[in-house]
């Protein structure tokens, strides 16, 4: 079985709103929201946040 590949983006919303969008394939876009800046959303994307992130939605063990 492949493994499914999730994608993520950081948005700008405001200058101290961020957010980060997952795609999914064949699934509803998710928004991981509560960033306040650019590298916070990196921190994010790059540390255990979405690690624990990608466990809680059942795509990592």
């Amino acid at each position: 079985m492949a493994k499914t590949k999730v994608t993520f983006r950081v948005v700008r919303v405001a200058a101290e709103d961020w957010k980060i969008l997952a795609d999914y394939p064949d699934s509803e876009q998710r928004e991981i929201t509560g960033l306040t800046s650019k590298a916070d959303a990196d921190e994010w994307i790059h540390g255990n946040r979405k690690v624990a992130w990608l466990r809680s939605q059942g795509y990592a063990k």
